[in-house]
């Protein structure tokens, strides 16, 4: 039988370590800090089987209840206060609220964002909600969770004990052999998002139970004399990961398997024998919160994300912030107290905020409605640019053709090419490489520069520019004129630049800046960078864009008719003067 009063004090430094590996992870700073995720699915399985195994009349209605009060409300309450925040202080480029939010509440959103996977408009554009993916699969393993544990039960007491052991196993290799194989023939998001995939990690937790539960005095036993060494090794293996181990790299689903294993062992070695004294106060409160600082952090993150101030001065505000708020919900969120004015006023309160919310949800607009125009108005810019583009290196294919057959005049063979290159060029005195707001605003620029040669495409970057601009220079398409509108998408990187710029040579460069940039610094690094180079000419677009909130679709980025014929005439103007 299990003891239901014990305390082990080491699953408080297994939270507390987890929770601070994620935090790091979404600042940037730890870089393989996810691999605490499964640490945190482990722990998660062990606890709910924990809880139900101390259960002698386990009861699917008090199970439910008790996730509702500990899970759901909770992340009622961020959502709600994130809707409120968003929609009337903050005002963030959030487009997708309306259907994240619902795959949110309903627990749908790692499949939300498994579907959106392929959608350029929603992957590429910030949200609060990115990290609830986490949340969601939590909640599908709840609810599924106590109907297998009821099943095992059953078959524990009509036909044998081992026979539920055997299963756990056998589904625990299968979850195992599955993500492993998928991680190899698929791209990140199906493995990372599918729930059958990762629940290896919720399923090693319940294996554990299962197997101390059996056979915990022989594990005891042979564990206890070595476990504070062991345990230490486990927790060092887990930093050493994520320090080191990348969410790039190609090995990353064996680390989330070896993660697993470990937080199995950390487990067990931390549940050898019961605690006579708590850590100290910090690792209580960090360990009680955890769960509401991953709720919290990364809409925190997410509202800091537009507001320019040092770097470590905002990493620290980010934290604090973070921890209060957190502690605040935790508070507020928890209607466990005997004072009944308390409790009455707790649940006011939460009640009010999801009240709030869900008035604020209902009223905002759904922009991911606009956004699908602005995709089809992409998609038919992009045939428009491909057949024009066709059609411009035909002629100077053509031309260069003519210029090769044998001549009527006598020129000498330095005339002949100079003839050749002038002639090509002058078919496209400027050429324009960008991104997708060069190639939504293409029909504005043809007018401006009805000879040009305009190449605009979905999430390009300065590395991908750099083919474009070398394979019309092969075919004598580059002219002496680049538009290059290529800040939104990326960091910044001086080498990158300086690459650019060998490809580009002598030319003339009116580079244009971007509004809202992945790279919050892009803009004025490269404004730097262009001093080095007396041939860039910097097109200010986010200075001349700026309080003209009607130029721009819902995502502050891609371009409505008035800012497409401003963006072509802050262009035209930069080059000819005007």
């Amino acid at each position: 039988m299990i003891n239901k009063k014990v305390y082990y004090k080491r699953l408080d430094y297994i939270r507390v370590i987890s929770c601070i590996m994620i935090f790091l992870y979404h600042l940037h700073i730890l870089q393989g800090g996810f691999l605490a995720v499964c640490t945190f699915f482990t722990l998660s399985g062990y606890l709910s089987c924990l809880s139900a195994l101390k259960k002698e009349d386990f009861s699917l209605k008090k199970y439910y209840h008790d996730r509702l009060k500990k899970i759901y409300i909770p992340l009622l309450v961020v959502v709600s206060l994130t809707i409120i925040l968003s929609t009337k202080v903050f005002n963030p480029t959030w487009i997708n609220m309306k259907k994240e939010t619902l795959s949110v509440i309903f627990g749908y959103n790692n499949y939300w964002q498994l579907s959106a996977s392929m959608d350029y408009f929603t992957k590429h554009i910030a949200s609060p909600f990115t990290h609830l993916w986490f949340i969601s699969m939590l909640m599908q393993f709840e609810l599924l969770f106590p109907l297998v544990f009821i099943g095992l039960r059953k078959l524990k007491e009509t036909i044998h004990r081992d026979l539920s052991l055997l299963i756990v196993a056998i589904l625990f290799i299968t979850t195992i052999t599955y993500f492993y194989y998928i991680s190899g023939t698929q791209n990140v998001m199906p493995v990372y998002y599918n729930s059958f995939a990762r629940s290896f990690s919720f399923l090693g937790g319940i294996l554990l139970m299962i197997l101390t539960y059996y056979f915990g005095n022989k594990l005891i036993k042979l564990l206890r004399q070595c476990n504070r060494l062991v345990f230490l090794i486990y927790v060092i293996a887990l930093l050493c990961f994520g320090i080191f181990v990348s969410d790039k790299s190609g090995n990353y689903a064996l680390f989330m398997i070896l993660t697993t294993f470990i937080s199995m062992r950390l487990i067990k070695y931390s549940t050898l024998k019961n605690s006579r004294t708590k850590p100290s106060l910090i690792t209580q409160f960090i360990s009680n919160n955890s769960y509401e600082i991953y709720l919290v952090q990364f809409p925190v993150i997410f509202f800091f994300d537009s507001v320019n101030m040092n770097g470590v001065l905002k990493t620290i505000l980010i934290i604090v912030i973070t921890i209060i708020v957190s502690a605040c919900i935790h508070f507020i969120s928890n209607f466990n107290v005997k004072n009944m004015v308390l409790k009455i006023t707790k649940i006011f309160v939460v009640t009010l905020i999801i009240i709030i919310g869900t008035i604020f949800y209902i009223g905002e607009k759904d922009k991911s409605i606009e956004m699908s125009e602005l995709e089809k108005l992409l998609n038919k810019n992009l045939k428009t640019i491909t057949e024009k583009n066709k059609e411009n290196i035909e002629k100077i294919e053509n031309q260069q053709v003519k210029e090769e057959q044998p001549q009527v005049q006598e020129k000498t063979p330095t005339e002949n090419n100079s003839i050749e290159i002038t002639d090509s060029v002058s078919e496209i005195p400027v050429v324009g490489i960008g991104d997708s707001v060069m190639l939504g605003a293409v029909d504005a620029l043809y007018e401006k520069f009805p000879n040009g040669y305009f190449d605009g495409k979905v999430s390009r970057t300065i590395l991908e520019a750099e083919d474009v601009i070398e394979e019309l220079k092969n075919k004598g398409a580059l002219g002496d004129t680049l538009i290059l509108a290529l800040a939104n998408n990326g960091d910044y990187r001086d080498w990158i630049c300086e690459e650019l710029m060998e490809y580009v040579g002598d030319r003339q460069v009116y580079w244009i800046t971007a509004v809202l940039a992945d790279d919050p610094e892009f803009n004025t690094r490269f404004s730097e960078f262009a001093k080095n180079y007396p041939n860039i000419h910097i097109v200010d677009w986010e200075a001349a864009s700026k309080d003209h909130p009607e130029y721009f679709y819902a995502d502050g980025i891609h371009l409505k008719p008035d800012g497409m014929y401003a963006y072509a005439e802050v262009i035209y103007n930069a080059i000819y003067g005007n």
